[in-house]
């Protein structure tokens, strides 16, 4: 018997208490005040290791020297002092910046290495040759970790063997693969290193010392605390180098810069303040390699997009890089993007409401289970909301308990891993939805909710972007962008598209400029996609950068809506047809006549003008104007590589054969 308890369809309203707008939110941060106070915690600690040191001084004086047993056990009891103030401080620093333990270690080391240097200071005061082995010390600990950093290999966290990388890839050993993909160390070159080097510093602070004593400069008493102090200083300056050495933490793992440009120019200014603007966007990685490329378009509040393309054509990427191009690792991000015209790439620590959210295909979560993911660690009333959101896709309250009470998210099913992904994000109630493919482990049943609810979302105002290749994701979008090769090549209704690819047509959209080349033959080049199309590819290019130049060629026109060129492109039996539709195209019967004659008169090797070439790497050359749009249309001969290769075959058999 199942146990399955059918709930009812929730409206997207019954929220019941939660709250009715965005959670609020605000990007993690590190105050400043942290600095100071680690700062504070590793000095405390570091002059109590120096006073540590200097009690083996009246040890040896009183004690050894002058024979006063008694203060034995009074000094040994003081000497308990700074051990414990040593304990409270190292404590205390970790309590009073619990969750930063990054910050506590790399403010420790800095700590620790000014003390020292106050240190080599004081005993400055006693004989400068003192110091000599601090400054030494210090000097080659910046030149060997410098050197070390960059000519030294760091040494990963497991070295695995080609037999256990099998095991592991197959899926047997999680631990291995965490192991695998973690941060580099240190090389155990700098580890020897730091240790001879302090242990160098305690031999020549005892050298001098002893030196100083036996010239009765110092008191014989200091020789050991001095020793003492040079190796722990030199430890310190060695660990502060070394440090530096490396990158910081924070850094890793983010994109090498992020540059917001200005606004567009709007005619409408109030217009841009509801939709979605995206202008200029481009990621480069850091050797120049474009993988987004100018992309610009505009989202009016409600719609719904779908992003669609060939794979690796940047729909996740583009994804990404709206929401957080901070973490774009190693990359170069450019552009503007703004929701009702705030800024998105905009960090703070300031509480504000969420504009939007990105759901991944793979599941975000962090430790709590699984109703502190769901409802981001929030309040009752906001739990509530992410229940019924999370209801109204998987509709059995027996799923419902079973992701609220799941220990750990990992251990759900994908497709519960999913849901609970989406209804968290529909429970934040941002302004903007970025959902990169969700049928990546979801049901049937799951994907015709969410498309109920995404309609729904869109009836409240909420503009949503989804990355997908499911139909019926795609039937309920209002506009489908369309992405080659980091490109936008074409931005229309749903409807329009669907019926110009059903007719066979597809189309390309750019601007009117000739650096655009290579984008226009990118998307031709995809139209054949069989071996041995190379002749076709070649000839239909050819044809197609001769018309961009044309339409470059066009007189300006400021009062334009936009300077926009479509090209359209259908294949026949022998041959294809290109078409390039521009509202500013004039050619005129004379100029036409002229470019034929031109072309039909041509010997090799003579200049033409653009059009003319077209004539001549044509079959077929028409102009016309439908509802507004001129086109020049052209015919290419093509050929079908299967049929070269038919007649090829019997040429290379042998009459052995």
């Amino acid at each position: 018997m199942s146990h399955d308890r059918v709930l009812p369809d929730l409206s997207i309203d019954a929220t019941g208490s939660a709250p009715s707008g965005p959670l609020p939110f605000r990007d993690r941060t590190i105050p400043m005040w942290t600095h100071g106070v680690s700062f504070l915690f590793s000095l405390g600690g570091g002059i109590c290791l120096l006073a540590v040191a200097v009690f083996v001084v009246f040890f040896y004086e009183l004690v050894a020297q002058d024979r006063q047993l008694i203060l034995a056990p009074l000094l040994a009891f003081g000497a308990v002092v700074p051990i414990l103030g040593i304990l409270i401080f190292d404590v205390g620093h970790a309590r009073a910046l619990s969750g930063y333990r990054q910050i506590r270690r790399r403010n420790a080391v800095t700590g620790q290495a000014l003390v020292a240097v106050l240190a080599g200071g004081v005993f400055g005061f006693l004989h400068p040759l003192i110091v000599a082995p601090f400054v030494a010390g210090g000097i080659l600990s910046w030149l060997l970790c410098g050197l070390a950093a960059r000519w030294t290999r760091r040494e990963p966290m497991w070295d695995f063997l080609p037999q256990e990388a099998t095991s592991f890839l197959s899926g047997r050993d999680q631990r291995a693969i965490d192991l695998a993909n973690a941060a580099r160390g240190d090389s155990a070159l700098l580890e020897a290193l730091q240790k001879a080097l302090a242990f160098g510093g305690l031999i020549a602070g005892f050298a001098v010392a002893s030196w100083l004593a036996a010239l009765e400069v110092i008191n014989a008493a200091a020789i050991a605390t001095i020793a003492l102090v040079t190796y722990w200083s030199i430890d310190a300056f060695f660990a502060y180098f070394r440090q530096r050495s490396v990158a910081d933490p924070e850094r890793l793992g983010r994109a090498n810069e992020v540059v917001c440009l200005p606004p567009p120019y709007s005619a409408d200014p109030e217009g841009d303040e509801t939709a979605l603007v995206v202008h200029h966007l481009s990621v480069r990685t850091d050797t120049g390699t474009p993988l987004l490329s100018d992309v610009s378009f505009r989202v009016e509040p409600g719609e719904v997009i779908g992003l669609s393309g060939d794979s690796f054509s940047g729909k996740s990427l583009l994804m990404r890089a709206l929401h957080a191009p901070h973490d774009l690792t190693a990359l170069q991000v450019e552009g503007f993007v703004a929701l009702q015209g705030a800024p998105l790439w905009g960090r703070s620590g300031e509480e504000r409401p969420i504009q939007s959210v990105l759901v991944p295909p793979e599941t975000l979560a962090v430790p709590g289970g699984g109703a502190a993911n769901l409802s981001c660690f929030s309040v009752e009333a906001q739990l509530d909301r992410a229940r019924k959101a999370l209801q109204s896709l998987v509709f059995t309250a027996d799923t419902v308990d079973r992701i609220l009470s799941a220990p750990d998210v990992r251990h759900l099913s994908r497709t519960e891993q999913k849901a609970l992904s989406l209804a968290r994000a529909l429970a934040l109630r941002p302004g903007l939805f970025l959902i990169d493919r969700p049928e990546d482990g979801a049901s049937e049943s799951l994907l015709a909710a969410l498309g109920d609810r995404l309609r729904a979302e869109a009836r409240l105002g909420h503009t949503t972007l989804v990355a997908t290749e499911n139909r019926q994701l795609l039937e309920r979008c209002d506009r489908l962008l369309m992405m080659q090769n980091g490109r936008v090549i074409e931005f229309a209704s749903t409807a329009e598209i669907r019926a110009r690819l059903s007719s066979g047509w597809s189309r390309f959209v750019t601007t009117r400029e000739l650096d655009n080349e290579e984008a226009l033959d990118a998307w031709l080049c995809s139209q054949f996609r069989r071996d041995g199309d190379e002749g076709n590819r070649r000839a239909v290019c050819m044809v197609a950068n001769e018309m961009l130049a044309v339409a470059c060629q066009s007189p300006t026109d400021s009062d334009a809506p936009s300077d926009d060129i479509s090209f359209e492109f259908k294949h026949f039996v022998g041959q294809c047809q290109l078409r390039m539709i521009d509202q500013r195209l004039a050619l005129s019967s004379g100029a036409m006549q002229k470019a034929r004659v031109a072309a039909d008169t041509s010997v090799e090797g003579e200049r033409l003008s653009p059009l003319a070439k077209i004539m001549r790497d044509s079959l077929d050359v028409q102009t016309g104007d439908e509802d507004g749009q001129s086109h020049l249309e052209v015919t290419i001969k093509t050929y079908d590589p299967r049929l070269l290769e038919k007649r090829k075959g019997p040429a290379d058999v042998s009459p052995q054969t």
